[in-house]
């Protein structure tokens, strides 16, 4: 009783809160706007369920998917890509960088027009600086620092505040992209003391070599590179974003909402006139889909991705739900995923993660949990890539050789508990490990109820723990599970697993959380990086994806259909193949059916 009555208080809040000025009683949403120019109907508001609150909303101190959703409105990169032909295109800069012969040297130049939101004009300082931001070893970006790793110093051309040139130590054949999609910070906000002015990208360097080094031997207290960590990684900072995008923070209330607020000032509004229409977008977090989907339902929340598809499809057939809402469904590059931790005593052996392989029925996740609306992930690539190896094929469904495999391994349940066991470092043990995951996802809920049936049914004791999402992802970067589920969303671009599998990025809390470390996907992945020919890297992607399949490190799950419901008002809804399958920046309401006002 006392859960559904805090479901209607919540809903009695956000109905008040949400119609101040606002109509929703209009029936009428599919107006034909075929004469109609979106730039003369500005205005209105979108409500965005976000299932948690983001962990940060600097670009490079979070890492969770809402809270890059969000970022993509506020901070911007020089080069963007193109929602239709998925080519990047120049944005803050004025053209495609210039590039030497030997791809070591790109030179970008930046519109003088640039302004951040705050008015202060945006130039190469304040790029130079977000590069010495991700350098900075006790910045939490280790996760985007591996794309920056081998630029070995940035400088202004000429004391030419537009004209930017990277300097690189080794190739990389998505250099071009990865520096063009930087996103900017102003130096003025995130550096107002100029403390990263003290160091060199060549000091930087050697302070990251005596970092891996020593790791915290030494004391940093007094180092001003210290200090500025401290304010850049803090909470403060974190959730005070300010960039030169089409939006502003204008309020962040924890576990209920982020809202943003168009940019009146924003410098490329007269370029962009069908775009960043609404005056308002806010992100409310409802921590379970079934209170968001009747959010929706009310009108009170105007898109919702991600629905699970047993919702999708049982409830959203009503007439009241036809009536106001849309829905549709979609592919984009993902797979969710069980991830081992290859330093655990017991799935530090492949044949036990093999084991754990056979163990998971994914058809039947497939079936049951996601009506048919996914693939098996049997590795790291998006099925529709040229690189997604169809040769190979995902271990299957087979407890008895699971059990066959265990055995072969040493466990046996030498007590007669019921529980396997096996002598590891001289003690005796037992085959029981926790499965963390995060609150609010029934879905992952659900996947790790089956894999702990079955394995109970050949000797192993597992349990399941659901946290709230910071404090989950806060353990598995600092490796603290023993099996983790969690999913991974990228680009469409070509392939790079350097983030996510190389040895060096399960330190100082990269993406490698899990620890995998082999030295040939190593020497694989850093082929790739290094090859400019499309072939080639196929070539070595599809060896990459035999060891993962060999190896398991993960077992890979599915990749599935988004399922989205939004509001009937919005027109300029496009699908893209990319996360998170939609750009709310072509969205827009006719003013005749707005239904929200400042």
């Amino acid at each position: 009783m006392k859960n559904i009555l805090i479901h209607i208080n919540y809903f009695i809040f956000l109905f008040i809160f949400v119609n101040c000025g606002g109509d929703n009683s209009t029936s009428d949403w599919n107006i034909n706007v075929d004469n109609v120019n979106p730039e003369d109907n500005s205005g209105d508001w979108i409500f965005i369920h976000e299932l948690s609150d983001s962990e940060s909303l600097n670009p490079y101190t979070g890492n969770d998917a809402s809270g890059s959703y969000i970022m993509a409105n506020i901070f911007e990169t020089m080069l963007k890509q193109d929602n239709n032909s998925l080519e990047y295109i120049p944005w803050l800069a004025t053209s495609l960088p210039s590039i030497s012969d030997d791809k070591l040297t790109y030179t970008f130049v930046l519109r003088k027009d640039i302004t951040f939101s705050d008015g202060t004009p945006l130039t190469g300082e304040d790029v130079i600086f977000t590069l010495k931001a991700i350098k900075n070893p006790l910045t939490e970006a280790a996760p985007q620092r591996n794309y920056f790793k081998d630029i070995s110093s940035a400088e202004l051309v000429n004391d030419d505040l537009y004209t930017i040139r990277f300097n690189c130590s080794e190739v990389f054949f998505k250099q071009s992209t990865m520096i063009g999609t930087m996103q900017i910070m102003p130096k003025h906000i995130y550096d107002p003391k100029k403390l990263m002015d003290k160091y060199t990208f060549q000091d930087l360097e050697n302070i990251q070599r005596e970092y891996l080094d020593e790791n915290e031997q030494r004391n940093l207290e007094d180092e001003a590179y210290y200090k500025f960590a401290e304010i850049f990684n803090s909470h403060k900072t974190s959730r005070n974003p300010l960039g030169s995008g089409p939006y502003i923070l204008k309020e962040w209330a924890s576990n209920d909402k982020v809202v943003l607020e168009k940019n009146n000032s924003y410098w490329k509004q007269f370029e962009e006139k069908d775009k960043n229409l609404v005056d308002r977008m806010i992100h409310k977090t409802v921590k379970t889909y079934e209170a968001a989907l009747t959010g929706a339902k009310a009108q009170e929340l105007d898109v919702v991705r991600n629905v699970p598809p047993k919702m999708f499809y049982d409830q959203t057939t009503s007439e009241k739900f036809k009536k106001n809402l849309n829905k549709t469904s979609s592919y984009y590059p993902n797979y969710s995923y069980i991830g081992w931790n290859n330093d655990h005593p017991i799935f530090g052996d492949k044949k036990v993660r093999r084991a754990m392989t056979h163990l998971c029925d994914r058809n039947a996740i497939i079936e049951k949990i996601y009506y048919g609306d996914a693939q098996v992930a049997k590795g790291n690539i998006y099925f529709k890539r040229p690189e997604y190896h169809t040769g190979i094929d995902p271990l299957e469904f087979n407890p008895k050789k699971a059990k066959e495999i265990l055995s072969d391994a040493g466990w046996s349940d030498t007590d007669g508990d019921g529980v396997l066991d096996k002598i590891i470092d001289g003690e005796k043990t037992p085959f029981k490990f926790l499965i963390k995951t995060n609150q609010g996802n029934d879905i992952r809920k659900k996947i790790a109820l089956l894999l702990i049936e079955e394995a109970k049914k050949i000797g192993i004791d597992a349990d399941l723990q659901t946290m709230e999402w910071a404090i989950y992802l806060d353990d598995v970067r600092a490796h603290k599970f023993d099996a983790m589920i969690l999913g991974w969303v990228f680009s469409v671009d070509e392939p790079d697993p350097y983030q996510v599998f190389h040895s060096s990025q399960s330190v100082a809390r990269g993406s490698n959380s899990v620890s995998f470390n082999n030295p040939r996907a190593d020497k694989l992945v850093e082929l790739n990086r290094k090859e400019f020919d499309a072939d080639k890297r196929k070539e070595y992607i599809y060896e990459f994806q035999e060891i993962l399949l060999e190896e398991q490190p993960y077992t890979f799950l599915v990749c599935s259909q988004s399922h989205l419901v939004y509001h009937k008002r919005f027109k300029g809804i496009n699908i893209y193949p990319f996360r998170p399958g939609y750009d709310l920046q072509e969205w827009w309401v006719p003013n005749g059916i707005q239904m929200y006002t400042k």
